[in-house]
């Protein structure tokens, strides 16, 4: 219940002050679509703090790796838009992912 509400709160919210660990709770969720788009949402802050940046990102290429290593008939479809939210910010490797 919590992923589904997470990602419609931050969907509507300018930043978050705590994204690292909404991001590293969300990474353990490679099955729920609402986890791949909070992750990658939290990728694109309005006001990030030090650290910010490194520790999502760190999280969210985790679950993106934990999706991608999912049997392709168990991988939700918004494994794509992590993906390209974390090459957006950066993340060349994720390409390769």
């Amino acid at each position: 219940m919590w992923l589904p509400l997470a990602w419609r709160s931050a969907a509507h919210t300018a930043a978050l002050i705590d994204a690292s660990d909404v991001a590293e709770r969300a990474a353990g969720h490679p099955h729920c679509p609402d986890a791949l788009l909070l992750a990658a949402h939290l990728l694109t802050p309005t006001a990030p703090g030090p650290g910010y940046d490194t520790e999502v990102r760190r999280h969210a290429q985790a679950l993106l790796e934990a999706a991608v290593a999912l049997p392709a008939a168990e991988r939700p479809a918004e494994t794509g838009q992590l993906r390209r939210a974390l090459i957006d910010d950066g993340e060349i490797q994720a390409a390769r992912t």
